[in-house]
């Protein structure tokens, strides 16, 4: 089993630097990829391991990853793809036994990725360092469908917060666990979404926890250096932050 997984492992790293090779290069090249991207995945994935179910955002759902499988978001970040804005990502992820075991995130266009092993830690490559202290002013990401729902947001937070919105929510969360966004926020989020981006930001050691009773797939995140924004961010909840589940530190993760 060991050896099944550590195959699993380079397969999985190996997928993702094809991936984002074809994204940047239709993106270089003003050509959409979403399809072709995880086309491509399916099919390197189905003639190495034939017996995996794979979810996907394009392509359909296979209840069976639930468990065991591929999550794969073949382009995460496509509007800014589709309009000349290089801010996009790749975002691949593995389930045994019903927990994420393995997850990547790649940003094709800086030629960065960083991959995270269940109990092991993150591993980055690529040209942008790893932020492992606190800056002066905090940065948070807010989706604008967290910020129409939550829109007392503000009143909790230091005065000084800047705020972005990058439109890509791996790529969002690979942030996080680098410590480029010290926190974040998601609404109405997809498995394809999060499922690399939940393990990531846990072996980062920041926290990624879920919205009990709120959105579909809503989850507040911070990163290892700004860990006490959290109870910040969770006071912008109208029930004062008792439906985040502080505990479960992220669904399957």
């Amino acid at each position: 089993m060991l050896d099944s997984l550590a195959t699993k492992r380079s397969h999985g790293r190996q997928a993702l630097s094809t991936l984002s090779r074809l994204v940047k290069d239709r993106f270089l090249a003003g050509e959409s990829a979403d399809i072709e991207s995880e086309t491509l995945f399916r099919k390197i994935t189905q003639e190495r391991f034939p017996d995996d179910p794979i979810s996907g955002e394009e392509l359909g759902v296979d209840p069976r990853t639930q468990r065991n499988g591929w999550i794969i978001d073949p382009l995460d970040g496509s509007t800014n793809h589709s309009r000349g804005i290089p801010i996009f990502a790749v975002s691949i992820a593995y389930r045994h036994d019903g927990e994420t075991i393995f997850g990547w995130i790649s940003d094709p266009v800086r030629g960065e990725w960083i991959e995270a092993v269940a109990g092991e830690g993150i591993t980055t490559g690529g040209s942008f360092p790893f932020q492992s202290r606190p800056q002066s002013v905090p940065m948070i990401h807010l989706t604008p469908r967290w910020r129409k729902k939550r829109p007392r947001w503000r009143s909790f937070l230091p005065a000084n917060i800047k705020q972005r919105t990058l439109g890509s929510i791996a790529l969002e969360m690979a942030w996080v666990a680098l410590g480029r966004l010290d926190a974040s926020a998601w609404y109405k989020t997809h498995e394809w979404d999060i499922a690399a981006g939940l393990l990531i930001i846990k072996e980062s050691g920041g926290r990624a926890c879920p919205v009990l009773n709120g959105g579909d797939g809503e989850f507040v995140a911070c990163s290892s250096n700004n860990l006490d924004l959290l109870p910040q961010l969770r006071d912008c909840l109208e029930d004062h932050g008792s439906s985040l589940d502080v505990f479960s530190h992220g669904k399957r993760a």
